[in-house]
């Protein structure tokens, strides 16, 4: 018992010791810490330049190169393609016909760029029919595509062979496609939309 006695006042001799100058003891007034004062520096003086338009480098209008416009004058009956049972269907032909170089197979125009045929097949009020040929011609082998146009504020769909650099190789398949599906194809110059 004593042994705990002495253990409890030890104790309350350590949280004394502890505890006195904190409840006890007042501060100095010297051991105040004082923060320091910055003070903001003045605004610098900026001198703003005038506003000045940018020098652009403006080509001439009239040297450069013309781009084709897209030939829509040329009309053809609406609706009127319909495959023929009793004639087939022309096969494509890609291979080269003997031409000696590339030169020799194509045109060029004023620019230097090589002009690029196609054949108009037919003009049709829906997709879906333009679509339809379309795949009748690329089952044969043909580069056929559906060209979507704008006649008279009508949305109008042509199904086109090409492009391609011999006009001469759709003069050779235009009779027999036009036999097939009892039309009047035209030969137009191709122009990229």
């Amino acid at each position: 018992m004593i042994k705990q006695r002495f253990v409890g006042f030890v104790v309350l001799v350590a949280i004394a010791v502890i505890f006195w100058p904190v409840v006890f003891v007042t501060p100095d007034d010297a051991d105040d810490f004082e923060l320091p004062v910055f003070e903001m520096r003045p605004k610098p003086d900026v001198e703003v330049s005038e506003l000045r338009e940018p020098v652009l480098n403006k080509a001439d209008q009239a040297l450069l190169p013309k781009v084709p416009e897209r030939q829509i004058h040329i009309t053809q009956p609406v609706d009127i393609a319909s495959p023929a049972p009793e004639v087939d269907l022309v096969e494509a032909d890609d291979e080269p016909h003997g031409q000696v170089s590339a030169l020799e197979r194509a045109d060029f125009d004023e620019q230097g760029l090589p002009i690029s045929w196609e054949l108009q097949i037919a003009t049709f009020s829906t997709l879906e029919r333009a679509e339809e040929i379309s795949h009748l011609l690329r089952e044969k082998g043909h580069k056929a595509y559906v060209s979507p146009v704008t006649i008279d504020e009508r949305s109008l769909f042509r199904v086109m062979i090409g492009p391609k650099l011999q006009k001469r190789r759709l003069i050779d398949i235009q009779a027999a496609i036009d036999d097939y599906f009892s039309v009047q194809s035209i030969i137009v110059r191709f122009t990229p939309n």
